[in-house]
């Protein structure tokens, strides 16, 4: 009985010590991108048996080095961090390996590799923020070749990892044709759909000519096309990048050529996932890549929106 009684103890012990591992999660700033994530996030805590502590950035890189450094004093046992700023936050990592506490990346990296990975980093878990910006540049490559065109690039919050690198992305594909012409760059505060439609209104009221427009996130895209059919002006192309139900009609329309699904749900499983492999002993490898899909009206019924 005493031998029994012993063992039930131990069991309880180990389940207490699961529940009680602090993972610190710090996200960038509020989108629907990331409440959408945090159902994945949420899942896969449940089912490691992990603590997640969120902290909010609010596109604040500053805010966001005080949060890893208030975690770090609270001895988390694992730091998950989607960065607000790629080359801010590389001071993050200092401080967490400076503090023996594991650091791994998720959706925004660190530094400029594309695949994330960055030394004191254990695992990145998300795309080729590069590739998205390839892909892209490859719609219209497909699209025009080396015709001369005109075309602006309405670019994520300034700073982030997802707007330095698909701006590199699409970069490294339009410097082969030197027909292209990239006539504006314009980084939107918060990525948001308001600020979006703030700037086309402004430049189309300019009358100056534009053949593409190439968003970094989908309800960008949505806002130039709502600019565009304000306008009348039908003949612009119009890409994305990400995708939501909102984007569905716009898709299907053909208002917006195209834009890349991948689950998003998945990914912050994937992080959570991560975590939990490494603080139970088990290999995580340097990347973890969560795959794009080009979307387009004649595919577009094969995706179910997760926003």
């Amino acid at each position: 009985m005493k031998k029994a009684v012993f063992v039930i103890l131990l069991l309880v012990m180990a389940v207490a010590v699961v529940l009680a591992t602090d993972v610190a999660v710090l996200l960038p700033g509020t989108v629907e991108f990331f409440s959408v994530q945090r159902r994945g996030l949420d899942a896969a805590a449940q089912e490691f048996g992990l603590n997640l502590i969120y902290a909010d950035a609010e596109w604040d890189a500053g805010k966001q080095l005080s949060q890893v450094e208030n975690f770090i004093a609270r001895k988390v046992d694992l730091v998950l961090l989607c960065a607000a700023d790629n080359m801010a936050l590389r001071t993050a990592v200092t401080r967490c390996n400076e503090a023996n506490i594991p650091i791994i990346t998720f959706t925004n990296s660190i530094g400029t590799d594309p695949e994330g990975k960055y030394p004191g980093v254990i695992s990145h878990i998300g795309r080729s923020e590069i590739g998205s910006g390839v892909v892209q540049a490859e719609f219209v490559e497909k699209l025009f070749g080396n015709a001369s065109i005109d075309i602006i690039l309405i670019e994520g919050n300034p700073g982030t990892t997802a707007q330095r690198m698909r701006e590199e992305g699409f970069i490294s594909i339009a410097n082969k044709y030197p027909n292209w012409k990239i006539i504006e760059k314009r980084p939107i505060d918060g990525w948001t759909k308001e600020g979006t439609l703030a700037f086309m209104e402004a430049f189309l009221q300019s009358g100056r000519n534009v053949d593409v427009i190439a968003c970094q996130w989908w309800s960008g895209a949505i806002a130039a096309s709502m600019a565009l059919k304000e306008r009348g002006i039908s003949d612009v192309y119009v890409l994305g990048l990400e995708y939501a139900r909102e984007l569905v009609p716009y898709i299907e329309s053909g208002d917006v050529y195209a834009t890349t699904y991948f689950s998003v749900v998945e990914e912050g499983y994937k992080a959570v996932e991560a975590a939990h492999k490494y603080l139970t002993g088990q290999e995580v490898p340097k990347f973890v890549e969560i795959k794009q899909i080009i979307v387009t009206k004649d595919n577009v019924k094969e995706f179910e929106p997760e926003m």
